[in-house]
């Protein structure tokens, strides 16, 4: 069968967009607890209709005559990227078929949108009067901006608690995919972005648009992503891409240099960072590795802690072994077990006792000044001709014992 008679044939269903148009949102369905998602009332088990959720109520540029209560609840275009819209923002009503669904309409404010505050009561006239609102209504949907003050009985807000906080749009470079949340969130694909403009590709992951430029940019600035004083970012690139990473923040930074290895002198090149106020790395079933071919680096201000609750601790070194405490004390505990110096355990060569060393060779000296020898002409006088050099050797004992490594 040809094309056209496909067309033509009353089984073929055409799903291309037939026709689009602009509303303007009068309530957003969040969960199940909404009216309109609602139990059918056949009995207490009745599923609710979970289905609506992320559906809004619109109301189109044209009608200005249907009751709210009567409007059909409008799905989102794309049910798997959901970009819900404010009470009072402009949509797009998509048709494809017999079936109507809405897209958010972009606008320079990231936080708000096309959203304005009793939007949705001043274009709306049908609840209330038989007033043509249309004109201005068609102003509201294309501006963002209503001319009018009054109309309805309604005061309504953007949301039961959204809040609008500013938010700067990303600057752009040639190529660049972007996605942008009203909220600071963003994720750039981009090739360009680093300061020749060469080839280096990049994905990088915010969370939240830093205070530093908030504070420093006038609304409607452009910015871009600082993955030093940023919420927490993932940072992908490569190429001449050069992180400007500076560890810690511009209040508290990192005060701990390192000793054994410096950083490298430019952050470029295929690499991640991941950097936030906290990092945790959970691994809930099964290994967590870190391999690197190059060194690796452990820095922090605080203190390194390190619990191996079931099981042990094995480290193998094919270089010299360095602890540094900086005149601080040092302990390893054994509890009831045993430590071995240089042995693996098969050979048993006890460790002395520096204390009890001394007092046993106090007291052998101590014994040898006392000393008496039977001879034939009787018992001799006590101790040793030389006992004034046994009693020098007793006073340096002490000399043997250490003054900074101590056992049990």
């Amino acid at each position: 069968m040809s094309r056209r008679g496909l067309i033509n044939s009353s089984r073929y269903y055409d799903a291309r967009p037939r026709k689009s148009g602009v509303g303007i949102v009068l309530d957003v369905i969040l969960d199940d607890t909404h009216e309109r998602v609602s139990d059918t009332g056949l009995g207490n088990e009745e599923t609710k209709k979970t289905g609506l959720i992320g559906a809004v109520i619109v109301r189109g540029a044209e009608d200005t005559t249907t009751p709210d209560k009567d409007l059909i609840p409008i799905r989102p275009y794309d049910q798997n990227i959901v970009n819900l819209p404010l009470i009072g923002e402009s949509v797009e009503i998509i048709y494809i078929g017999t079936q109507k669904f809405y897209k958010r309409m972009s606008a320079p404010n990231l936080n708000r949108g096309t959203a304005v505050v009793n939007k949705n009561k001043d274009v709306n006239t049908a609840s209330s009067n038989d007033v043509d609102d249309s004109s201005n209504y068609r102003e509201a949907s294309s501006t963002g901006i209503s001319s009018q003050s009054g109309g309805g009985d309604r005061d309504t807000e953007l949301g039961e608690y959204f809040e609008e906080s500013k938010v700067n749009s990303l600057k752009l470079y040639e190529g660049d995919k972007i996605i942008q949340s009203r909220f600071g969130q963003s994720i750039r694909f981009s090739g360009f972005n680093n300061t020749e403009n060469v080839l280096a590709p990049t994905i990088l992951i915010r969370n939240r648009q830093s205070d530093k430029s908030l504070e420093e940019l006038k609304e409607g600035s452009q910015t871009e992503e600082d993955v030093s004083f940023d919420g927490s970012t993932i940072a992908i690139t490569s190429g001449e891409y050069l992180l400007d990473f500076i560890p810690g923040t511009e209040d508290t930074p990192i005060d701990t240099q390192p000793v054994y290895q410096e950083p490298p002198e430019e952050l470029n090149g295929d690499q991640i960072l991941l950097n936030s106020g906290r990092i945790i790395l959970s691994s809930k079933e099964s290994e967590m590795m870190f391999i690197s071919k190059g060194n690796m680096q452990f820095i922090t201000d605080g203190e390194i802690t390190i619990d191996a609750g079931l099981s042990g601790a094995k480290i193998d070194l094919n270089g010299e072994y360095r602890t540094t405490t900086n005149d601080n004390d040092m302990f390893f505990l054994g509890g009831s077990g045993r430590i071995f110096l240089n042995v693996d355990g098969s050979e048993e060569e006890p460790l002395v006792r520096g204390n009890t060393l001394l007092e046993l060779l106090e007291q052998l000296i101590d014994e040898i000044n006392k000393q008496i020898f039977n001879t034939p002409a009787g018992p001799t006088s006590p101790g040793p001709t030389n006992a004034a050099k046994f009693n020098e050797i007793k006073g340096k004992l002490n000399e043997f014992l250490s003054t900074q490594n101590f056992t049990e």
